[in-house]
Order: C-alpha cells, then sequence, then structure tokens
C-alpha cells in the first residue's frame, strides 16, 4: 500500500501539468518553456497545436524537437500525426512504425500498443500510399476546407 502511495505522490505533479485545461495564455507559456527544451512542454504545445489550434502540421517540429531529445511520447504522438491521411504531414506508416518502435524501445508502454496494432494489421494493410496518392488525398482535404491539409500541399516541394 506504501509502494502505491508514494508512486501516486510521485507521478501526481506529472499528470497535473497535463491536464491543465487549455488557456492562450497556457499555451504561448508552454511555447515559451518549449523554447527553454522543457520536452514535455514541447509535447503538450504540440498536442494543443494539432487539438486546439486545428493545425497537425505545425505540431510536427516541437514532435520531433521532443522524440529526438529523447521524450518517447513525443515519438509516439508524432508517430500518431504520420498515420493521418489529412494532418498535413501526409500518411507514412513507415515512419509512424519507426516512430513507434523507438518510442517503445524507450519505455513508452503506449508505444508499444500502437507498435503491436500496426504489426498485426500488416497484412491486412494496403499498399503504401504512392506520392501521387498522397497529393491526391490531400488536395481532396484541401477543397473541403482542411487547413493543415492545404499547407502542407503548399509546403510539398515541387518535382
Amino acid at each position: 500500500m506504501k509502494k502505491i502511495f508514494l508512486a501516486a505522490a510521485f507521478l501526481l505533479p506529472f499528470s497535473v501539468h497535463a491536464q491543465e485545461p487549455f488557456s492562450r495564455k497556457a499555451y504561448m507559456r508552454l511555447a515559451a518553456e518549449c523554447d527553454k527544451n522543457k520536452l514535455d512542454s514541447c509535447v503538450t504545445f504540440a498536442i494543443w497545436t494539432r487539438d486546439y489550434m486545428e493545425a497537425s502540421d505545425a505540431a510536427r517540429a516541437p514532435l520531433e524537437k521532443a522524440c529526438n531529445g529523447g521524450n518517447m511520447k513525443g515519438c509516439n504522438v508524432l508517430g500518431n500525426l504520420y498515420l493521418n491521411p489529412y494532418g498535413g504531414l501526409g500518411e507514412d506508416a513507415d515512419k509512424a512504425r519507426a516512430l513507434y518502435r523507438k518510442a517503445c524501445k524507450g519505455g513508452y508502454a503506449n508505444a508499444c500498443t500502437n507498435l503491436q496494432s500496426m504489426d498485426s494489421k500488416g497484412a491486412q494493410t494496403k499498399h503504401a500510399l504512392s506520392r501521387e496518392e498522397r497529393l491526391q488525398k490531400l488536395r481532396n482535404a484541401c477543397v473541403l476546407e482542411n487547413e493543415s491539409a492545404c499547407r502542407a500541399l503548399q509546403a510539398e516541394p515541387l518535382r
């Protein structure tokens, strides 16, 4: 019982930050903390950018910063973005799998679950999208006024 209490007392400060309600002031504070390499803040900032600001493509940079800095939750959330065909990054299951694998090896259990789910669907998953198929999905989403998809198309290098 003591161990459970001590674990709860230790983890409580971490969960309080994650459950902080969205506000513009808190959002800006998280951005500033991310600039100072507080990687948990980068992850929360990116999640809020994706969910509240509806700018999935803008969530990429802080998640990459967190992931490259060793924050495995950042790797996992970035993997999630790569599975969203309309999220502004395009659909890239290989990148998602690599990010989940990195986070799983780094001890982030949710990433292990995501990786296992991807692997169990392996035979069922369709072929990887070609560049043209991915661009067509983004064009369709942009026509339907998905701003992240439009920004992703604008950022797409001409080939």
